[in-house]
């Protein structure tokens, strides 16, 4: 095995962190000058203490791959931005990306722009094995030398994985999966055999899995016999953005999920909502978030007048939603994680979710998650209209317990969590694993065996 790349002495300069730049970039792609506003909300604007201090010496060098057909708007880019952001001034971070998808493309280059992360752009290609998209020029950047650790994204990028399974060498891998069953997403026998290979793989080969909820962590481990590398590290919430605004809320309930994925299966609410509406006739149904805004077609013609439909809103749009509502459907046939429960219970709304294993082990402990049986709408309904009864009294009960699900689900705690799984995957790779090289002569002193994560 190869020694590791860095020692205790500084970097050269050649390797010193710079900001984005057309140099940076492919051909014809260059920052965006003015993020939209999806991106800046996804870019934390809130002001947190500093958890991990400043590295003494050389920080170490992360290469993050991404895809652009990644939904960097939903949980999988706010935990790389929130994540990024508060680790950079322990790690050098770089991004690799493809140029198929602007809208995702976007909000990388706006988020490298704003905190002097380099982000290498490549031509997109495909593969008709995969269901997503990879830089042509990863191959390349996974073959320079100066990088300690690569980070490789979601359990659907077979394509991008495959490249980094192939190139990585002896470096360390984090694998950040956010994985979910393969009959989540449609796709062909032949790319869910693919998927489900090199999934496998990752597991099996990465330094560290990081795993965004508890079950995610019990699945993937059985997936990697022998292996002890997964890591739980949830995704957060900014709490001080998230302001009750009073006890008194209007008479609406609220879905925030895409449209467009039909596992979010808003069909469920549609079949309660009838019978809410009989018993309070002013409630109203908003639902934000993608396609929400074109989703006339879907509600029966007798319920249009009660739905408010926003298509995407800003962020302080977002939480005063939540904080006015009476309640949040995400009745998913799964969830890899579930922002919008997080974000509904920090605002002190009750969240109506389906009873599933992933969910439950998040979200069990606190008050206001409302865990319905997905495919029994009466049953669902009873819940909705008990909840919806107690009125002043659930937000109160929420509130209550705020402070605990801070705690659980501090970026700041969660940043210092993944810091000590990005050292000890490191750490793994270069010392626990490395062959045994024979005694050394008292005082003599290697150089690249020494502690780089000085604090």
């Amino acid at each position: 095995m190869a020694a590791p790349r860095f020692s205790a002495h500084r970097r050269d300069a050649a390797h010193a962190i710079a900001p984005a730049s057309p140099s940076t970039l492919s051909a014809g792609m260059t920052p965006s000058a003015s993020p939209s506003s999806a991106t800046s909300n996804l870019i934390s604007t809130s002001t947190h203490r500093r958890l991990l201090p400043v590295a003494a010496g050389p920080k170490m060098r992360v290469l993050s791959v991404l895809s652009s057909s990644n939904q960097m708007y939903s949980g999988i880019g706010r935990a790389v931005f929130e994540l990024t952001a508060r680790l950079k001034e322990r790690v050098d971070f770089e991004f690799a990306i493809d140029d198929q998808y602007p809208k995702n493309l976007d909000l990388v280059l706006a988020f490298g722009a704003k905190h002097g992360i380099p982000v290498h752009v490549g031509p997109a290609l495909s593969s008709p094995r995969s269901l997503d998209t990879f830089s042509a020029t990863l191959p390349t950047l996974l073959r320079q030398g100066h990088y300690d650790l690569v980070e490789a994204l979601c359990w659907a990028n077979s394509a991008s994985n495959g490249i980094v399974l192939r190139e990585i060498g002896d470096r360390a891998l984090v694998y950040t999966g956010h994985f979910q069953p393969l009959w989540t997403v449609p796709m062909s026998p032949e790319v869910s055999s693919h998927t489900d290979d090199i999934h496998h793989k990752m597991a099996q080969r990465a330094d560290a899995v990081l795993c965004v909820s508890p079950w995610e962590r019990r699945v993937v481990q059985s997936q990697a016999p022998g292996r002890n590398n997964c890591h739980y590290v949830a995704n957060g919430c900014n709490m001080a953005d998230y302001r009750p605004k009073g006890w008194v809320r209007k008479p609406q309930l609220l879905f925030v999920g895409d449209l467009a994925e039909p596992r979010k299966r808003f069909d469920r609410i549609l079949a309660i909502f009838p019978r809410l509406l009989a018993r309070w006739p002013e409630l109203k149904l908003v639902v934000i978030g993608n396609g929400s805004d074109t989703a006339l077609a879907r509600i029966p013609e007798p319920l249009r007048p009660a739905c408010e439909l926003r298509g995407y809103v800003s962020e302080p749009q977002l939480r005063r939603a939540y904080s006015e509502s009476r309640g949040v459907f995400l009745l998913s046939e799964f969830e890899a994680f579930g922002i919008p429960i997080l974000e509904g219970l920090v605002s002190g709304t009750p969240v109506f979710l389906t009873d599933l294993e992933v969910t439950r082990s998040l979200f069990a402990p606190f008050k206001g998650a409302k865990f319905c049986p997905g495919d029994d709408p009466e049953a669902t309904l009873a819940i909705v209209e008990t909840t919806l009864a107690r009125g002043e009294a659930e937000s109160r009960e929420i509130l209550l317990d705020r402070d605990r699900l801070g705690a659980a689900f501090d970026w700041d705690a969660l940043a210092l969590r993944k810091w000590q799984a990005l050292s000890a995957a490191w750490f793994t790779r270069h010392y626990i694993d490395r062959p045994f090289q024979g005694p050394r002569s008292a005082g003599v002193i290697d150089s690249t065996s020494h502690n780089k994560y000085r604090s």
